[in-house]
């Protein structure tokens, strides 16, 4: 949700929003700074209050206006990083929490903006979920737990709900969630991740590819509106989610916010007590590439077995009770 200069992008946000809501489901809506900020401007209470009833969650400050994380990240070292992201990215948390009432506990990146440095920048910021999609990383295609954040990313089937140009394609779209569905429920369950963006119901342009592409950067007052769609052409675009969301329906799946998958994929090496049958294990375990550790009820990240070892030797020279060790957080790599 993140077009601030088509102001048909407003309703658009608001059918979808009342749209899901009718049908008992709440969504995520990664929403950007500015795009809030605008929404108070243009005093579209309606919209914040149909949003509302959803996750609201944090998208970045302005998107694709002035620079992105990846692009002033780039010449910085890993601490400077992580400060600076919070130095930029923080006013845009508090205008969410400010506008909507609650503090977005997920994040997704503009674009294909990512950087390392958002993970530790966002628990500082109490953010503990990052939705989006991308290829920087990825696991299995599943959630995956990464600097001591849940990662919702680089999902397998993310690219087979996509609308095609005329979004005449949901027969297509129906048939590759039938196969997902099936696939995930013969391996016991998972994750499916499916995004829209409510400006591409009404446009037929990038709000951002309009006025920054290639790096442009105009000010307000050159900015233009990117063409919108026909009546009919918009009309097609939302019944192509109105139908999805009723065929999906027919399953028997979850709906579930970004922050509701906290719940579904805890990290359960979190304050679990270590007996030193385990640190021996894990210890066997260590292999010259540094990796992460899967056992049967939790995980382990290189730092956590790094840690935990560590811990554990420590004790044993200053003489302080080893036997149990509970991990508390996961900590961040050498710089």
């Amino acid at each position: 949700t993140e077009d601030y200069v088509l102001p048909q992008s407003d309703d658009s946000a608001k059918r979808i929003a009342e749209f899901l809501t009718s049908q008992g489901i709440r969504a995520t809506f990664k929403v950007v700074g500015e795009k809030a900020r605008t929404l108070q401007r243009r005093h579209r209470e309606d919209v914040i209050a149909a949003l509302e009833k959803h996750a609201v969650v944090y998208h970045s400050n302005y998107h694709s206006w002035r620079v992105s994380p990846a692009e002033f990240e780039e010449p910085l070292n890993w601490q400077d990083g992580v400060e600076e992201f919070i130095r930029r990215e923080e006013p845009g948390v508090e205008d969410i929490r400010r506008i909507f009432g609650r503090m977005p506990t997920a994040y997704g990146q503009p674009g294909n903006s990512w950087c390392p440095e958002a993970q530790p920048a966002l628990r500082k910021m109490g953010i503990h979920v990052y939705l989006d999609d991308g290829e920087q990383i990825g696991l299995d295609g599943k959630p995956f737990w990464y600097g001591g954040i849940l990662n919702i990313f680089d999902m397998k089937y993310i690219n087979d709900f996509r609308p095609n140009d005329d979004w005449t394609n949901i027969a297509e779209v129906k048939a590759n969630f039938k196969k997902a569905y099936s696939a995930l429920s013969e391996s016991g369950g998972g994750l499916i991740s499916i995004y829209f963006h409510p400006c591409e119901f009404i446009h037929k342009e990038f709000w951002d590819a309009v006025n920054f592409a290639n790096g442009a950067e105009p000010p307000r007052s050159e900015w233009k509106l990117p063409p919108v769609k026909t009546p009919e052409e918009q009309a097609r675009a939302f019944a192509f989610l109105e139908k999805f969301v009723e065929y999906m329906k027919t399953y028997p799946v979850q709906f579930v916010t970004a922050p509701e998958t906290l719940k579904l994929y805890p990290d359960r090496a979190q304050r679990r007590p270590f007996s030193k049958q385990d640190l021996s294990e894990i210890a066997r375990n260590v292999r010259p590439a540094v990796s992460f550790q899967v056992y049967r009820n939790y995980d382990l990240s290189a730092s956590e077995v790094l840690w935990l070892l560590n811990t554990y030797v420590s004790r044993v020279i200053q003489k302080e009770p080893s036997n149990f060790i509970a991990l508390h957080g996961t900590p961040l790599g050498p710089s």
